[in-house]
């Protein structure tokens, strides 16, 4: 008697990975972690808009392994911050290398943990579930599973405060037809799944995809001009920022005590009068130059206070970190701040996600930074009669803050930063590329003040 039970594979997308030997199965999840490398090693800084590339390969692998999209997107983001090695022994001191190597190696792989679930995800999207087999043979499946577990990955915390070089910044570059581009390139090749279409067939198609896109721009600077998303992506300059508007970049390296701070304002504040005086509208400087804001440090300001007291069209915009705390003497807690002088008052502006273990350690509470990423109150402020957002040096790498300026209607963007630490690496580029990216996402011009 014929037996009515068929052989049914426990993988979750395709039978025939089931069948693959010990060493292809190596030999595929290998390929995958070079892939993802290689278009992380190829994006960041300089060509972001190559990232998406990561997020189109995904459907393509998923059909070779359900382990290929953890290993594509670990070796995407073991390339994109490896800079954390010597910026890590950089800031700690005595840590060496083997702290940096830690959070490089922890973060990335807290960075591909989401993509574990991928596989099921778009199984059950695709026919084991809500789509019921019938939208498009895979690509509704592979679009949800893709924004699922790059959301869980770099955007929502609580992994979104340390999500940086997120695959999908480089789509966010080239505005929201960027984002519709790359979402149709998924559920595309999502849907082309027939058996008789390979692995290096539809490789082929994602790098057709993205290649097609740059040669548009490229070939036809004028259709470039006329569509944002071609104009963004090939690195068209974005808009100026409004005349008279200044950013001060410093080097004054590390400021290692409260003394560093006080000679670090003694010798800002005379050159931001100087500023002032010469017609300057508002002044930007960088992350926590003016150290923690207490009376002395008033004091040193108090001259450009009074000017702006004198002249309340003109605006300083000043990095400081302002106590925080039932008890401020000494601090218990501080928050990583820009204080806005205007009008000869001082209005505190607070960020939202400092840097994790540098600046917020919750297990330390006194000197810890204030960790707020639900914040209510948007980084936003009104400067010039035009509404203005700020990203506050690491907020920049990141897409939680930035998404939470978008319904704000912002008209230009402040991005302060202090990278003393970062000297040597590519962290400084990645950030400001990051910054380049939301505002071409915003199409407004995008300020920056920074401390080396």
């Amino acid at each position: 008697m014929q037996s009515k039970y068929v052989n049914v594979s426990v993988y979750p997308v395709d039978d025939s990975c089931g069948r693959l030997a010990g060493g292809s199965r190596a030999c595929v999840l290998a390929l995958a972690a070079i892939f993802g490398a290689a278009v992380g090693w190829l994006a960041w800084p300089h060509a972001i808009w190559l990232a998406p590339l990561a997020l189109l390969l995904l459907p393509v692998l998923n059909k070779r392994h359900w382990l290929a999209p953890f290993a594509l997107m670990f070796g995407y983001h073991l390339a994109t911050t490896y800079g954390l090695i010597k910026g890590t022994s950089v800031f700690f001191l005595h840590s060496g290398l083997f702290l940096g190597i830690g959070f490089w190696s922890l973060s990335s792989l807290a960075f591909a943990l989401p993509y574990l679930a991928y596989p099921y995800i778009a199984l059950y999207f695709r026919g084991g579930g809500l789509a019921g087999g019938s939208l498009a043979d895979g690509g509704f499946g592979a679009v949800t599973a893709t924004i699922i577990t790059s959301a869980v990955s770099t955007i929502l915390p609580p992994l979104g405060i340390i999500g940086w070089t997120s695959p999908w910044l480089g789509a966010v570059a080239a505005g929201p037809t960027g984002i519709l581009l790359t979402i149709l390139g998924i559920f595309a090749l999502g849907c082309w799944e027939r058996k008789n279409q390979d692995i290096p067939v539809r490789l082929l198609m994602a790098g057709i995809i993205v290649f097609n896109l740059w040669l548009l721009g490229s070939a036809f600077p004028d259709l470039a001009e006329r569509v944002p998303a071609l104009d963004d992506m090939m690195g068209h300059p974005l808009p100026t920022p409004p005349a008279g508007w200044v950013g001060i970049n410093t080097h004054l390296g590390r400021l290692r005590s409260n003394l560093s701070y006080v000679d670090a304002s003694m010798k800002l504040a005379p050159k931001v009068l100087a500023d002032l005086r010469s017609g300057d509208k508002v002044v930007l400087l960088p992350e926590t130059v003016a150290g923690p804001w207490l009376p002395g440090t008033r004091a040193i300001w108090r001259p450009v206070i009074c000017w702006t007291a004198r002249h309340p069209e003109q605006i300083v915009l000043l990095g400081a970190d302002v106590p925080h705390g039932r008890t401020l003497r000494p601090a218990k807690g501080y928050l990583d701040a820009l204080v806005k002088i205007q009008d000869g008052r001082q209005t505190v502006l607070p960020d939202h996600i400092p840097v994790p273990f540098s600046m917020w350690h919750p297990w330390r509470p006194q000197g810890s930074f204030r960790m707020a990423p639900f914040s209510r109150k948007p980084e936003t402020t009104e400067i010039d009669g035009k509404k203005v957002g700020y990203l506050i040096c690491y907020e920049q790498l990141l897409m939680w803050p930035a998404i939470d300026l978008y319904p704000h209607g912002i008209q230009v963007l402040l991005a302060p930063a202090n990278d003393w630490w970062a000297r040597g690496t590519d962290i400084p580029a990645i950030q400001r590329a990051s910054a380049k990216a939301w505002g071409a996402f915003f199409g407004v011009p995008v300020l920056f003040a920074v401390n080396r």
